[in-house]
């Protein structure tokens, strides 16, 4: 596992109060959920929605269960692909798989050629 200390300098808090960003990012809430709505890149140029798609089809997860398995606790990690993330929590949701889900990191396999 990386160094959590290290990885977390890399973590930029979104939802940290900045008098110096626009009224487009204010925190919001929806259904007692906090987000942040966020309409340019870090470039500042507009988000495209093609784009975005094109990116998320690209991702896959790494969602890490934690079970019990009698005689103590293992961690089991499933490589999901964007295009299955829902299916993946429904399975949870309707309990056809048990386990605790304890961390989901997103992953983007580097192309090799």
């Amino acid at each position: 596992m990386t160094d959590d200390k290290n990885r977390n300098d890399k973590v930029i808090n979104l939802f940290k109060k900045s008098l110096d960003r626009d009224d487009t990012s204010r925190q919001r809430f929806f259904k007692g959920f906090q987000y942040v709505k966020l309409t340019k890149d870090d470039n500042g140029n507009y988000f495209k929605e093609e784009n975005l798609r094109e990116y998320a089809q690209k991702c896959y997860y790494i969602i890490s269960v934690m079970k019990n398995n009698g005689i103590g606790v293992a961690l089991y990690k499933y490589k999901v692909p964007y295009s299955s993330l829902l299916d993946f929590f429904n399975v949870f949701r309707n309990n056809e798989l048990y386990g605790e889900i304890v961390d989901i990191e997103r992953y983007i396999p580097e192309d090799l050629a």
